[in-house]
This record gives structure tokens, C-alpha cells and sequence, in this order.
């Protein structure tokens, strides 16, 4: 085989055949080739055409996108102004009501955010791809989700408060609780003072068949009980509640037990003195022979202040034969009290008597041997030793 045989564009014979006639022509190489040439640039071209197609569509897809996004940004960014320029707003308002000084810098700001928002707006409206509506619509959703994160941080605060007021409240019941124990346990120590000092005086009191109870004799009006404050309603605290009744319950007593021995004659009637007759059977003074003695007699300097130990009314303040410038005193409750060979008398017959007050001086009036207070008590009618009140005192 020759090397023009075997070239694949070797000069060809084509013949075209139309009806009974026949034509033959031949192609050279090099037109063979050319022909190739321009078949092989078209198919490049048009692959070039495809492909340059694709990105261009992809190009154009992904700015799209972009512009998308753009705006989308540019409304948030008009949301936020028009959310901010409404907080600025209201912060004037706030500031013209308070007046303060820095008013006139924050008016030229509002008037400048004005300005910018009006400008923004209107390129908005030119470009015309801005959505009035969907503006409007973000800005009222932005403004309801500040106000939420508003009342969320305040509702925060909120129970942050009410837990310190519940620890507050806490300590203040514990604090409480201390204090009303303290009281109770000091109001009955009080009372037990008072308890010892009645006990001692109605030893002597069951010798003569007589008894004395303070709380009985003070209840005048049979009205009372103990009193308790209607706000404990209000307390959840039940060792709270309990602990307030009996404190209460101690006091209400305690106070029973102050005005029922204000009447009760407990205490020397003379700052200094020294026994010098005691009650009962002695030998008489004057004539040696047996005698029943229905006082005590304290030696005192002539002068010294008598003072009466319970409240009451003067019954009697005369000179009586043998006792010489007397004065009696009614406490009430079944109490009385005499002081007799007085040097001089401070009341008269009808006078009211505090508990502790003056009512006369010590002398030597009467059938007596020298200065010295007769002092008595009488309990519903019956003379009792005086000393077991000195002494319960």
C-alpha cells in the first residue's frame, strides 16, 4: 500500500447520480482538511458557548441571591433605626418632663436621626424594593420582642427581690421567735418572783384560814383573756403563731399579777429599822403581863419617812388612845394597813395612795416608849404577822 493509500484525507471520487445522467467530481486533501477545520472550530465554539452559558446563569443565580440578602439586611438595619429612633423618643419625652440640662443636645440628635430616616426612606420608595408593609410589620415585631426581653429581665429582678424578701422574711420570724422566748422566759422568771412572794404570804395567810389569789381578785369587770393580735391570721408560721400565744399568755398573766399586788402591802414601810415587839403574844411594855400584840413594832429614828407599800384610799387618820397619830389604809382586795404612834401625818381621811408614796413620819405619840412605827396588816378582817410581807418583798 502506497502512503497516499494509506492518509485518511487522500483525494476521493464522488459521484452524484440525477436521473440518467451521472456527474463525478473529485475532493482534493486539502479542501478535506479545511473542512475539518471549520467542523472542529464550530464544535469548540459551541462548547465554549455552552459552558460560558452555565457560569454566567450560575453567576447571575448567586448575585441574586446576594441582593436577596442585601435587602433583607437593609430592612433589619431600618427595623433597628426605626426601633432605636422610638427609644430616643421616648427617653425625650422622659428628659423634657425632668428637664435636664443635656435636653437641647439630644433635640439636635432627634432631629438628625429624623433627617437620616427621611433620606433612607426615600431611597427606599425610589429604588422601589422596599415593602412599607413588611417594614412595618418587622418594626412592630422587633419593638414586641424587646418587650418581652424587657418583662423577662424583669420578671427576673422580680424573683430575684421576692426570694430576698423571703430570706429577709425568714430571718425576721427566726429573729422574732429569739426575742418572743426571751420575753416569755423573763415574764415568767417575773412571775415566779411574784409567785414566791405570794406563797410566803399565804403561809401566813392558811395559819388564820385565809388565802389569797391575786389573779381572782383582779379580774374586776370579768372581762378579759389572753390577749392575742388578730395579724397572726396573717402568719404561716405556725412555731411563730404558737410561740406569740404563749408569750402573749405570760404577759397577759404577768399584767394580772402587777395590778393585783399593787393592792398587796409587800415591803418594809420604813428604809431602816430594827424589830423590837413581833406579832403576837408578848409581855407588855408598860406593865410586864401577858398580851396579844396585832402589829410589829420597827425602831426607826424620829423623822423618818413612812411610806405605804400598795396603792389604796386613807380610811382613817386621826389620834386614837394609845396609838397615838394613826392612819389606816384600805388597799382593796381584802388589804388593809395601819401605822400608828406616827410623829407627823402627810394625808388625810379620803386621800388616794400610791404604791411607795410618804404618808408620814416616824414618832414616839400614844402609849409608847420611844420612837418607833406600830405597823399592822389586816386581810378581810384578820390580823396577820406583818413580817411575812416585809420579808416577801
Amino acid at each position: 500500500m502506497s502512503a497516499e493509500n494509506k492518509s485518511f484525507f487522500s483525494e476521493k471520487e464522488f459521484i452524484i447520480r440525477s436521473g440518467q445522467h451521472t456527474r463525478a467530481f473529485k475532493i482534493s486533501s486539502k479542501v478535506q482538511w479545511f473542512l475539518f477545520g471549520m467542523l472542529l472550530s464550530v464544535s469548540c465554539w459551541s462548547a465554549y458557548s455552552y459552558q460560558q452559558y452555565s457560569v454566567t446563569g450560575r453567576i447571575i443565580s448567586y448575585q441574586e441571591k446576594k441582593l436577596d440578602e442585601t435587602r433583607s439586611a437593609y430592612v433589619d438595619l431600618m427595623s433597628d433605626f426605626v426601633t432605636v429612633h422610638k427609644n430616643i423618643s421616648t427617653v425625650m419625652d422622659n428628659l423634657n418632663k425632668e428637664k435636664d440640662p443635656n435636653a437641647e443636645e439630644m433635640e439636635d440628635y432627634l432631629k438628625k436621626a429624623e433627617v437620616i430616616e427621611g433620606k433612607i426612606k426615600r431611597i427606599a420608595s425610589q429604588e422601589g424594593w422596599i415593602d412599607e408593609e413588611d417594614l412595618s410589620k418587622k418594626n412592630a415585631l422587633k419593638d414586641a420582642i424587646l418587650r418581652r426581653d424587657m418583662a423577662i429581665e424583669e420578671k427576673k429582678l422580680l424573683e430575684e427581690k421576692v426570694a430576698n424578701l423571703e430570706a429577709t422574711i425568714s430571718s425576721l420570724e427566726n429573729f422574732e421567735l429569739d426575742i418572743l422566748k426571751k420575753v416569755e422566759h423573763l415574764t415568767i422568771k417575773d412571775m415566779e418572783k411574784v409567785r414566791n412572794s405570794i406563797n410566803a404570804v399565804n403561809n401566813e395567810l392558811k395559819k388564820r384560814g385565809k388565802y389569797f389569789n391575786p389573779l381572782a381578785n383582779s379580774k374586776k369587770d370579768n372581762k378579759g383573756g389572753v390577749f392575742v393580735p388578730d395579724t397572726l391570721a396573717d402568719y404561716s408560721n405556725e412555731k411563730l403563731i404558737a410561740q406569740t400565744q404563749a408569750t402573749f399568755e405570760a404577759v397577759d398573766n404577768r399584767a394580772y399579777y402587777q395590778e393585783a399586788m399593787k393592792r398587796v402591802p409587800l415591803g418594809k414601810p420604813v428604809w431602816t429599822y430594827w424589830l423590837t415587839s413581833p406579832f403576837g403574844k408578848r409581855s407588855d411594855p408598860f406593865n410586864t403581863k401577858s398580851a396579844v400584840h396585832k402589829g410589829v413594832d420597827l425602831a426607826a429614828a424620829k423623822g423618818n419617812k413612812i411610806k405605804t407599800m400598795a396603792e389604796g384610799k386613807v380610811s382613817e387618820a386621826k389620834v386614837m388612845t394609845g396609838y397615838g397619830n394613826v392612819i389606816e389604809i384600805d388597799h382593796g382586795n381584802g388589804f388593809k394597813t395601819k401605822y400608828a404612834h406616827l410623829n407627823k401625818m402627810y394625808v388625810k381621811q379620803g386621800d388616794r395612795v400610791l404604791q411607795g408614796q410618804a404618808i408620814g413620819e416616824v414618832g414616839s405619840t400614844g402609849r409608847s416608849t420611844g420612837p418607833h412605827l406600830h405597823y399592822e396588816v389586816i386581810y378581810e378582817g384578820v390580823n396577820v404577822d406583818p413580817m411575812a410581807f416585809i420579808r416577801a418583798n
